[in-house]
């Protein structure tokens, strides 16, 4: 799989590009000077910064990737694109497949017991909440937790297994780091994740290996 950051494809209202692990989607408000997928983008694009939302410094981005996980991001181009996409996301018309490479591992504190059984088809699906010093992590809440009912989303990731720890993921809507709590859940860390028990590695074992929206689909395979 590829390791540099590249623009994958690129169309009047959009573009689509490679993240490489260890670069941040977008700059935290205060550090917008910092280098992103966002920045790169704009070196090239420079209209993909006067379009976005609430957090006006984020830009045309329509979807975040962890600063580990590398793989296919989306970029509007111009506003109307970009409040068409918004809407496809709020109806589930935006979906996103992963491959991920991980290993046996022990489930990390605060988990509840995983209710699940990984078989072909799986739906991992929970709400979240934040975990650990300085919210860095997060956990899936307990379904008898007082918390839960108080937490109006549900989040779903679909799982197939291809072979050993190697597995196919899909999206439609996502939360931060839910495909690594969710795999660390069930007792299969992403190689490399130490945040959720994964062992140490030379790579992250997680890519974002295509995108679907309003009928197009673009991907590394």
């Amino acid at each position: 799989m590829e390791t540099e950051t590249r623009v994958v494809d690129a169309q009047k209202d959009y573009i689509v590009l490679f993240k490489r692990s260890g670069l941040d989607t977008v700059p935290l408000k205060k550090e917008r000077e910092k280098p992103s997928l966002l920045s790169y983008a704009a070196e090239l694009y420079p209209e993909c910064l006067l379009v976005g939302g609430d957090n006006y410094w984020e830009g045309g981005v329509l979807h975040r990737l962890d600063r580990p996980t590398s793989g296919l991001v989306l970029v509007a181009r111009n506003q109307k694109f970009y409040d068409r996409m918004i809407e496809e996301q709020k109806k589930g018309g935006f979906i996103k497949s992963y491959l991920a490479r991980t290993e046996e591992s022990v489930i990390p504190e605060g988990f509840p017991p995983f209710p699940f059984a990984l078989k072909e088809g799986l739906a991992i699906h929970s709400k979240f909440r934040k975990y650990g010093r300085g919210g860095k992590a997060v956990r899936p809440i307990d379904p008898s937790s007082y918390l839960y009912e108080r937490t109006e989303r549900e989040y779903e990731t679909m799982v197939e297994r291809i072979d050993g720890h190697d597995f196919y993921l899909k999206l439609q809507r996502g939360f931060r780091h839910q495909i690594r709590c969710h795999l660390a859940w069930s007792g299969n860390a992403i190689a490399g994740d130490l945040l959720y028990g994964g062992k140490k590695r030379d790579s992250f074992g997680l890519v974002s290996y295509a995108l679907e929206f309003m009928g197009e689909r673009v991907s590394l395979l």
